[in-house]
Formats: structure tokens, C-alpha cells, sequence
């Protein structure tokens, strides 16, 4: 596949990816779910399931790769020609922000997508990536216990850099060392891209990323623990094979090798 493929290929598919494994909490984790009730326990709870364990969403941990992604793209400062650059979407100059102008250039716009965009989709273009919600692993939920802790939280007057009087609160947040499983499908992966998510994944892992709110107090460290990696090509899908299972370590080394090898071609 060649290395600047156009992203919209959704109408030919070519090959599949699933990437597997388990996001474990290094230190407190908090995915709110807004204002608490008298039920709560907490002014600001976590988001839970319907059995009363948390959960993440899987649109916080694309937002939370794709920002992390765009920051390193800008930071970079590669030519656009190279794809390896990241679009403000609030600007004017975001990837398909000119497309009532007429199908061709719609269509030249989308072919120069930037990368984050090319991955993560934007608002002319589908996404090739999908998180699932990620839940506790069967094992955290068998014993029945869940790992949710309430802290206390106060209220700063930033002119005095004293705590506002009554601004007392408590909120939740995941226990540390709480697994939760994760799965990533991917349409169409090009190599290269996914060395992108994979370098997002690694700066969560080094702790440079921060996954949910109120990281700036230390919360949010994570780890992934990738276990499987499925590749199914169409032609699989067709003979009823249920594809190639890969090693998740050689993998992420391969894609982050291409992403490498790319940046040195356009450098």
C-alpha cells in the first residue's frame, strides 16, 4: 500500500486490524459524569456502568491520543506535503473546512488531509480508528469490590492563594491498579499511521500524557499492556478465515519503525 494512500478508502476494503490487551491505572483516574445527587456519595462522581463499576469511554481515550498526537505533529513542524503535520480545526485553513466549494477541490482537500485527521477522522472525513468503552477486567469484577475511592477537594482564591471559604467538595475517582480491557479497530492501517498511535500510546505510558481531569493534581497515569494483535484481509473475510494473529511487541516495533523511516524521507 503506498505510504500516502487516500484516506478516504472506506469504499475498498483491503485489511482489518484489532489491537487488544489492558489499560491499567498507575495512580487515581477520574472520567467524571458531571454533578453528583444526594445518592452519589460525591459532589462529582466517575462515570459507571449499570453494575456500578466504572468505565472508560472509548471517545476519552481518542481525544486523549489525538491531542496528544496533534501537539507532537505542530511541534515537528514538517512540510504539509509530508502529511505529517496536524490541522487546527478551529481555523480556517482545518482539513475540509472549504468543501461547499465544488466535489473536486471537496475532493483535494480531504486527499490532503492532515495526519491526525487521516487517523482520527474530522468532520468531512471518517474516522479509520475505533475505541470501545473499556470496562474492568472479568477478574477486578468477580470478587465484587469496586475500585472506586472519594477524595476531598478544595476551592483556591487564586488572588489570595488561600482555600474560599465553604468550597469543600468530595469527588471520585478510580483506585490505583485497576485494569480495565481495551480494544482498537483500525480500517485500512498504514503502517505509518500506526506508528502515530503508537507513539501516542507510548507517551501515556511515560507518563508525559495524562488520561481524564484533573491530571495537573496527579491523577490520569496509565499503562497499556497490549496482548493481541488480529490482522484480517478481505480476502480472509471472503474464505471464512479468521486471519493472522500477530505479536503486539513486534507490532507496535514495526509501526514505530515506519513512522520513523517516514519522518527521515521528508526530513
Amino acid at each position: 500500500m503506498s505510504s500516502l494512500t487516500t484516506p478516504a478508502d472506506f469504499h475498498r476494503l483491503e485489511r482489518r486490524l484489532r489491537l487488544t490487551g489492558r489499560l491499567v491505572t498507575r495512580t487515581g483516574l477520574r472520567v467524571g459524569s458531571g454533578g453528583g445527587g444526594v445518592l452519589d456519595g460525591a459532589n462529582l462522581p466517575v462515570l459507571r456502568d449499570r453494575d456500578g463499576f466504572p468505565f472508560i469511554p472509548g471517545g476519552s481515550l481518542k481525544g486523549s491520543l489525538r491531542s496528544t498526537i496533534e501537539a507532537l505533529l505542530r511541534g515537528a513542524d514538517l512540510p504539509r506535503s509530508t502529511a505529517l503535520w496536524a490541522c487546527d480545526p478551529q481555523s480556517d485553513e482545518a482539513c475540509g473546512h472549504h468543501t461547499s466549494n465544488g466535489r473536486k477541490q471537496a475532493e483535494a482537500q480531504i486527499s490532503g488531509s492532515c495526519a491526525t485527521c487521516r487517523l482520527f477522522g474530522s468532520h468531512v472525513l471518517a474516522s479509520h480508528v475505533r475505541f470501545t468503552d473499556a470496562r474492568v477486567t472479568a477478574e477486578q469484577r468477580s470478587d465484587g469490590h469496586i475500585p472506586i475511592e472519594v477524595r476531598d477537594g478544595v476551592a483556591i482564591d487564586r488572588d489570595l492563594r488561600t482555600v474560599h471559604s465553604g468550597r469543600k467538595y468530595d469527588f471520585e475517582v478510580v483506585s490505583p491498579g485497576t485494569g480495565f480491557d481495551v480494544e482498537v479497530f483500525v480500517e485500512n492501517p498504514q503502517d505509518w499511521t500506526m506508528g502515530l498511535l503508537a507513539l501516542g500510546f507510548d507517551q501515556l505510558d511515560a507518563g508525559f500524557s495524562a488520561l481524564g481531569g484533573f491530571s495537573s493534581r496527579g491523577l490520569g497515569r496509565v499503562v497499556f499492556q497490549w496482548t493481541g494483535v488480529l490482522e484480517v484481509t478481505a480476502r480472509d473475510l471472503l474464505h471464512q478465515n479468521p486471519g493472522v494473529e500477530r505479536d503486539p511487541a513486534e507490532r507496535l516495533s514495526h509501526w514505530r519503525d515506519a513512522l520513523a523511516r517516514r519522518t527521515e524521507e521528508v526530513s
